[in-house]
């Protein structure tokens, strides 16, 4: 039963390819703002065990403005539904990143002995949220985390479709659109801490993929990797500031890279 379900649907996959044309869509601009990878880290000091504690942090970031170009590195998600039905082409595609923004978060950890979890909201051009999982130790401290992030992003592009569009006898038709839209996606990293006395240094890693959409086709772009190198310093038990640099990667084939800055405080209760 199984090898003649798949037999009837190969042999209607080729029937369909021989007889319809190809509906093509070439898109000959596309733009998309995109964000740095959230920033997450742990506890900035040795944290007493059994014990839990609250952050709220504000931050202002500035990182190179750049556009990125992605045109040999964008696809249309696989969708075995219109494996020989469409095809899309993108001449002049890329990232727009970079600039002034302000982030916030909350974090809440708890520690058992040694073995430290919790969890954060926050706000860096959308909302995220995630979980962490790591230790806490007496000089230093490092973990893993993995979340979500609703990425506000802006999105234009124009093109044309239609069925064997680009050939002489080819019937084609203008689409464009330029609007702004939550873009959620799944975002995942590492972090490390040293510290002494009220002297902290951190280093978070963190990656995602942005999602998009155009004409109802799902978009495969490349991903964004952004790492934060960080020293602070505690004023007391409730406030502490942090300065640092800010390295993004993202992964076309020739690998771009953009730099910045931030800085911040943190309140804990």
């Amino acid at each position: 039963m199984k090898f003649a379900r798949t037999t009837a649907l190969v042999i209607y996959a080729l029937t369909a390819l021989l007889n319809t044309g190809c509906v093509t869509t070439q898109i000959h601009k596309f733009r998309m703002t995109v964000s740095e990878a959230p920033e997450v880290h742990g506890a900035n000091t040795q944290q007493a065990p059994h014990s839990s504690s609250w952050r709220f942090t504000g931050k202002v970031n500035y990182n190179a403005e750049k556009n990125v170009d992605i045109s040999e590195d964008i696809y249309e998600t696989a969708d075995l539904d219109r494996l020989f039905e469409k095809e899309i082409k993108f001449k002049d595609a890329a990232y727009e990143m970079g600039g002034l923004d302000f982030s916030g978060k909350i974090d809440y950890l708890y520690k058992g002995k040694s073995f430290v979890v919790g969890g954060g909201l926050g706000y860096k051009d959308g909302l995220f949220s995630h979980l962490t999982m790591g230790a806490n130790f007496t000089h230093f401290e490092f973990g893993t985390f993995i979340g979500t992030y609703s990425q506000y992003s802006d999105l234009e592009y124009w093109g044309e479709t239609g069925e064997d569009c680009g050939d002489d006898d080819g019937e084609c038709k203008t689409i464009g659109d330029h609007t702004s839209r939550f873009n959620a996606s799944f975002f995942a990293g590492l972090y490390a801490g040293f510290y002494f006395d009220k002297l902290f240094f951190n280093l978070s890693v963190s990656s995602y993929g942005p999602n998009s959409e155009i004409e109802g086709i799902h978009l495969d772009t490349p991903g964004i990797a952004t790492g934060y190198l960080t020293a602070g310093y505690r004023l007391n038990r409730w406030l502490e500031f942090s300065v640092g640099g800010v390295f993004t990667y993202i992964g076309t084939s020739d690998w771009h890279d953009n730099v910045g800055v931030t800085g911040g405080i943190s309140l804990y209760l």
